[in-house]
């Protein structure tokens, strides 16, 4: 963040660096990296369910709110903003090329403006024009500031404004941007660039003080440092100089690049004695770097506190102060590191001055990372020991999910393998946590972290833990916390009863529904599903709200309403944790919308009529008729008087409608369309109850959740799922389905079709290991049967 601030304050040499937004797979339902609560409620206590895997900064926060109290921190420094500054949700991420399109085209406009002359015809292939700039944008506004007012000058001639854009433009080029340049290949040398030719002696005063700021400025974006600061420096030190306010602030930002740029290379150098295998020669090389740093550091810190004494330089007091806060961080790291830690351990003081907690994250992202060195690992661990904050998030964060039974994600037994590993891993961390909790019973805002900790790691709960937690008052930060760990406690433990009787509390509950919250509520409602009593129960906590959070780039929360979906430890049950009758009992169940009932049914239907049970098929397509786009369809299966005419009927209506046995979320909606009949598949199951083809498995990868829960019926579901595995794919299934009608009723209109779509399945997706055969043998029929007909024009080959 003070990097950004001097990027704010620097004008015309702010620091361009885009930073790219992360793309890795996230859960839909739980926000498992930050709060979906917005930093400011989450700032001021309201941390709705907290969980380990937070980034650190919003451990921090909550470390703090749970330590003061809700009372004590309304009454504590706690300054607007302050976390989203130290989060940098609305300052980092890429640069908008929109925003840079506009800044060049003022620059461009107030050019043609001061030059009278006419805009250059528009160029397709121009990047600066598109806004691809490698220039600061915050360079061309104070570019076209600069000449806008130079052109209503008494003494501005066409001349002299002619030579001042010229070394403007020349100054962009230092930086970059150079329209008239070809993009220089990676790896091809640095051009060199001539500095922008000097105004003679002659000419007036004002004009050659405002070129001499152009020629600091290209030697800064050359990076000749020291020459910046020295043109800098007598631009600051000339009483009436028109841009004298920037001189020792930009003088300051040489002396921070210049230190910068020496820190690198005796990184290098350091780094290289020790690839050399001469640790000896790189511990000198380190502390003599290190000496140095200081020295710099302290350079610095004088430049900065001479801006600092000049009132008329006030606008730039703040930014001097985050330069040397920037150069603290970049010059003595661990020195600025432990100071920090320091500061942020006592939760009166208030995190956000200077942005203290901000400068903190910085460091912490390296030192504190499981990849950073062996040394930067023993100093962390040592500042551990000391400080209470860095202990309690490291003890958080150190380890998978909290140990729980299984831990979901599964039906075949490695969930709770990988239950088993995380439960060891986070063995010394939960007896940790435990330990420090018994041992803070004078200090009630550390005895108050410490249970939450140890509440949160644990599986199950200690008696004395559970009856602590079982105390906190609705109104504390860390009231939800605890109580989403007493449901999974008590699921765990198999209290049943008491999770189902704390689950509906919670959800029924102000506090919760306060929160605004919908990891909160996702994670109560995968509590409570996963200890229901029966089908019709589980189906009231069924349905999940996709979860809001942040845009990695702009920082916004907003995220447009998406109905309640079906998450991964739902559909784990729909598929297998429910015989054919539950399946189509719960199609009619009134907490699930019609699209999803409609799903449910066609689900029971299906696979009914696979497994050969009539009556219950007859009645599932009767409850999926109630879908106006299936409606025909069913009643037309309905009134086929024997088993094998339906078994046809109902393939024909999953080709064309893309139906499938397996749950997977997706709804039959009112307005739903049959597939053009060219773009049909047999692509309706991978291996039931596992997964759809197209969808495949639910992505239980990165939805945790609980086991599904059981109810009941484990018999009748065990031989349903056990016949319903043993079928082929979809593609072998209605192959051998297509093949056996051909030979059966060989006068069947649809079977030129269905032929084709037989081959067409065999191009990929999930397949048989007979899947080669099957397509050669419906290709020769298609062509040696129905030769001309456009559906054997339509199979050119078979695969």
């Amino acid at each position: 963040m003070m990097l950004r601030l001097i990027a704010a304050a620097c004008a015309a040499l702010a620091c361009a660096a885009a930073t790219a937004s992360g793309g890795d797979a996230y859960d839909r339902f739980v926000n498992r990296g930050a709060s979906d609560i917005a930093p400011a409620r989450y700032q001021n206590g309201e941390l709705g369910v907290l969980l380990p895997s937070f980034e650190r900064m919003y451990l921090y926060a909550a470390w703090r709110a749970i330590a003061l109290g809700a009372q004590e921190l309304k009454t504590q420094p706690n300054r607007s903003g302050g976390l989203e500054r130290a989060l940098g949700s609305k300052a980092g991420g890429w640069l908008d090329a929109g925003d840079g399109a506009k800044v060049y085209a003022a620059w461009q406009g107030a050019v043609g403006s001061a030059l009278k002359r006419a805009p250059a015809p528009k160029n397709d292939n121009d990047m600066l024009a598109r806004g691809y700039l490698n220039c600061p944008t915050g360079a061309y506004s104070f570019a076209t500031d600069t000449l806008n007012g130079l052109a209503k000058r008494a003494d501005a001639t066409p001349a002299r404004l002619a030579a001042w854009v010229a070394s403007q433009r020349q100054v962009f080029k230092f930086c970059g941007d150079d329209p008239d340049a070809q993009q220089r290949g990676y790896g091809a040398p640095k051009v060199v660039l001539a500095p922008p030719a000097e105004l003679p002696a002659g000419e007036a005063l004002y004009w050659r003080q405002m070129q001499q700021y152009q020629l600091a400025a290209a030697a800064f974006y050359d990076g000749n440092y020291t020459v910046s600061a020295q043109r800098f420096a007598q631009i600051g030190a000339t009483a009436d100089h028109p841009l004298r306010q920037w001189g020792d602030y930009l003088n300051l930002r040489s002396l921070a690049r210049a230190a910068s740029q020496a820190a690198n290379q005796a990184a290098s150098q350091a780094a290289g004695q020790a690839a050399e295998q001469n640790p000896a020669a790189a511990r000198l090389a380190k502390a003599g770097a290190a000496g140095l740093q200081e020295d710099r550091l302290a350079a610095i810190t004088v430049a900065a506190q001479k801006i600092q004494r000049d009132p008329a330089l006030a606008s730039l007091h703040e930014a001097s102060r985050a330069v040397v806060r920037a150069m603290q961080v970049r010059l003595t790291p661990q020195a600025r590191f432990e100071q920090l830690s320091r500061l942020l351990d006592e939760p009166h003081a208030d995190p956000y001055l200077d942005d203290h907690l901000g400068d903190w994250r910085v460091l912490a992202d390296d030192r504190l990372s499981e990849w950073t060195s062996k040394d930067k690992q023993a100093a962390s661990q040592q500042l551990r020991g000391a400080t209470g904050f860095i202990d309690w998030i490291q003890t958080l964060q150190q380890c998978g999910p909290p140990p729980d039974a299984g831990n979901g994600n599964s039906n075949d037994g490695a969930g709770a393998a990988t239950g088993k590993a995380a439960d060891a891993s986070c063995a010394p961390q939960r007896a940790h946590a435990l330990q420090q909790w018994r041992k803070r019973g004078g200090d009630a805002g550390q005895a108050r972290v410490w249970l939450v900790a140890a509440a949160v790691k644990a599986g199950q709960m200690p008696a004395d833990l559970e009856q602590a937690a079982l105390k906190v008052p609705a109104g504390s930060p860390e009231y939800l916390t605890l109580r989403y760990a007493l449901a999974r406690h008590y699921r765990i433990k198999g209290q049943a009863e008491q999770a189902r009787a704390i689950g509906d509390a919670m959800l029924a509950s102000p506090a919760l529904s306060a929160s605004a919250s919908s990891n909160a509520r996702n994670l109560f409602l995968q509590e409570r599903f996963a200890v229901a009593a029966s089908p019709s129960d589980a189906a009231n906590y069924l349905l999940r709200t996709v979860s809001r959070s942040a845009d990695a780039d702009t920082g916004e929360s907003a995220r447009a309403a998406e109905p309640p979906q079906v998450a991964a430890d739902g559909l784990r049950w729909l598929n297998g944790g429910l015989s054919t009758a539950e399946l189509l009992a719960l199609a009619g169940h009134p907490k699930l919308d019609a699209g999803l009932r409609a799903s449910i049914a066609v689900a029971a239907w299906m696979r009914a009529d696979l497994l050969g049970q009539s009556e219950l098929a007859l009645q599932a397509a009767q409850l999926a008729q109630a879908a106006p786009a299936l409606a025909e369809a069913m009643r037309q299966y309905r009134a086929l008087p024997a088993a094998p005419a339906r078994r046809h009927a109902m393939v024909l209506s999953a080709l064309r409608y893309g139906l499938s046995p397996v749950v997977n979320g997706s709804r039959v909606e009112a307005d739903s369309k049959p597939r053009d009949k060219a773009e049909a598949l047999a692509d309706l199951w991978c291996k039931i109850p596992t997964g759809a083809a197209g969808w495949g498995a639910p992505d239980t990868d990165i939805e945790l959740s609980p086991p599904a829960p059981e109810t009941g019926r484990a018999d009748a579901r065990g031989k349903e799922m056990a016949s319903l595995g043993a079928l082929p794919t979809s593609t072998g299934f209605v192959g051998a389905h297509v093949l056996q009608r051909a030979a059966a009723v060989p006068a069947d209109p649809d079977l030129p079709w269905l032929l084709h779509v037989v081959v067409q399945s065999t191009r990929g997706g999930c397949l048989d290991a007979d899947a080669k055969a099957l397509s050669k043998n419906a290709f020769n029929l298609l062509h040696k049967r129905y030769k001309g007909d456009e559906w054997a024009r339509k199979t050119p080959y078979f695969y």
